[in-house]
């Protein structure tokens, strides 16, 4: 059964992974979506509602086990970006999903987290400006 996308409660870190267990206190009764499936369907990563700073070492997704959660209907999930972050020359690249070639031809590769790539953003500082051409062309 595919759960991305659905809204999840935290009830317990009982059987989740140590480094979870430690923050118990500061994670049961948070809120959240599941974002991924991981370790072959035994896990869920759960992208908390809260800002980051308001979370245990800033970080917005925690891998959880099932059994760890509270499963509510799903939610509708928000479109996948239309160009992901790479690296190449020390510059940050705009990417299509799928592909391994910038907009401005240079060869890259996305940067994958947990399943999931970094939405390519035209105003950091080491943005390509070939990339940041073709976007605002576009």
């Amino acid at each position: 059964m595919n759960r991305l996308g659905w809204r999840a409660t935290i009830v317990s870190t009982l059987h989740s992974h140590a480094r979870v267990r430690a923050n118990h206190a500061a994670l049961v009764g948070r809120e959240g979506v599941v974002v991924a499936v991981l370790r072959n369907g035994t896990a869920a990563l759960v992208q908390l509602d809260e800002q980051p700073f308001d979370l245990p070492g800033g970080a917005q997704r925690w891998p959880l086990q099932w059994d760890d959660l509270d499963l509510k209907e799903p939610v509708e999930l928000a479109a996948p970006p239309a160009y992901v972050a790479g690296l190449a020359s020390g510059r940050v690249h705009a990417v299509i999903p799928g592909t391994k070639a910038a907009l401005c031809s240079a060869p890259v590769e996305p940067l994958p987290i947990c399943g999931w790539s970094v939405s390519f953003a035209p105003h950091v500082s080491r943005a390509c400006p070939e990339c940041v051409a073709v976007l605002a062309d576009c």
